[in-house]
């Protein structure tokens, strides 16, 4: 069974914008290679960092969203094979709700919400005319004593 995983990366912006479509086709022939299947892929922008990192301001900022089969050892070969790569500056691999998840978990807000809608609304409590004078002989009370 495959899991879902977004890999988000920064790429230096030491390096030639040309060389910039070549590092994203490594990269996803990486996954290929280890048996994944990429969904989707997005092509990397210049972008402004919000702290310096190996003092750099800016950088390229890519992601793609891949399955892979669910062993920890081709994550960890992934994860190698990514902190190796010396034009990648940080990188971060995140776990996805799986397509089934994802429709378990709207199935139960569905039934959540019709379980809701389902239960008896409390109409507002009415007060009677003896306990708002009882509440208003407290108020006094209490007022007179400030």
């Amino acid at each position: 069974m495959n899991q879902n995983y977004e890999l988000a990366f920064h790429v230096s912006s030491n390096v030639e914008e040309t060389k910039l479509p070549q590092i994203k086709q490594d990269l996803e022939a990486l996954i290929i290679s280890k048996g994944g299947v990429i969904s989707y892929s997005k092509d990397l922008e210049r972008t402004r960092l919000s702290y310096p990192i190996e003092h750099q301001k800016q950088a390229y900022f890519g992601f793609i969203h891949l399955s892979l089969p669910s062993t920890e050892e081709v994550l960890k070969e992934l994860n190698e094979s990514l902190r190796l790569n010396n034009e990648i500056l940080r990188y971060l691999i995140l776990k996805m709700p799986s397509d089934l998840q994802k429709g378990k978990d709207m199935l139960r807000q569905i039934k959540m919400r019709e379980r809701a809608e389902r239960r008896p609304k409390a109409a507002p409590k009415q007060v009677t005319e003896k306990e708002e004078k009882e509440i208003e002989k407290q108020l006094e009370e209490v007022i007179e004593k400030l």
